[in-house]
């Protein structure tokens, strides 16, 4: 990000201020309708893609409304053109409803800067939204010339929001998996006695540099990539539940026996590593 704007950010108290409020609510609107909002925010987040939603649908309305500034451009005396151009406006619409909602779900896990950087790439976006709005019902109105030109303000507006947004996800981090560049050992790796491995407790240990998360349950021991996908939490400071780990900062949630996700935020899975105990040592390699 420009440095210049980022100091910017960081000095918007009113984000923090919006920002505290708007989580509670957002989460509170899942966590208050039980186990089917826990399957709605799941699905919401991508778990079901394997990857985030929210940019896949991010696509159509930049598409459509950059298809809107094209026709617009062409469409001087042309009634069929002006039609086209009000159905992509209106088509972004739609999906821009999708992707504001799968967007405000991802950000509701957030915390710190992501968070003040999310939920300004998320207001910019409303704004966007707002001013294609009245774009379309001032072209329905008979104002083309008056339509147009909050098309026009709104493409600047989406200009500026992918912009931040784009930000958020490759300069901060957010929504990336945290474990893509580590692929843990290629041969097993001897990592902790297995007489120190206590039953049904986390714990950490490290195969040459790559931190691995271990739980014994009775004759079975599993082992996890220790990093959350999700957000680089420690997953050693979980909860175990069943055959499963739960992660201590988000509550994503994987099955020990292959680090498939089962509860989000996180979509991708946990990489998870082949076990043997040799000579009364936990080995471990990457599967």
């Amino acid at each position: 990000m420009i440095p210049a704007l980022e100091k910017l950010i960081e000095s918007q108290a009113w984000l923090d201020t919006l920002g505290d409020p708007l989580q509670k609510f957002v989460n509170s609107l899942f966590s208050n309708a039980g186990e089917g909002g826990k399957q709605a925010k799941n699905a919401l987040n991508g778990v079901w893609l394997g990857h985030p939603l929210h940019p896949v649908i991010t696509d159509v309305p930049v598409g459509a409304w950059t298809c809107t500034l094209v026709l617009d451009l062409a469409a001087s005396g042309h009634e069929e053109i002006q039609k086209a151009a009000d159905i992509t406006l209106a088509t972004g619409l739609l999906a821009a409803t999708g992707a504001a909602v799968t967007g405000f779900t991802d950000w509701s896990d957030t915390y710190g800067k992501e968070r003040k950087v999310g939920l300004l790439h998320g207001v910019t976006m409303l704004a966007t939204f707002t001013a294609y709005t009245f774009s379309l019902l001032a072209r329905l109105a008979g104002a083309r010339k008056s339509g147009v030109a909050l098309s026009n303000l709104g493409y600047g507006l989406l200009s500026a929001g992918a912009y931040i947004g784009g930000d958020e996800v490759y300069d901060i981090g957010y929504g990336v998996n945290h474990t893509a560049f580590d692929h843990g050992p290629g041969k097993y790796t001897a990592v902790m006695p297995e007489a120190d491995l206590p039953e049904g407790t986390p714990a950490k240990a490290m195969a040459g540099s790559t931190p691995v998360l271990l739980v014994k349950q009775g004759g079975d021991i599993y082992a996890l990539h220790d990093t959350c996908v999700h957000a680089g939490c420690s997953l050693a400071g979980g909860t175990v539940d069943g055959r499963s780990i739960i992660c201590p900062c988000h509550g994503s949630q994987y099955d020990l026996r292959d680090g498939h996700v089962i509860n989000g935020p996180a979509t991708m899975p946990e990489p998870h590593f082949e076990v043997r105990v040799r000579d009364g040592q936990i080995e471990v390699k990457a599967e």
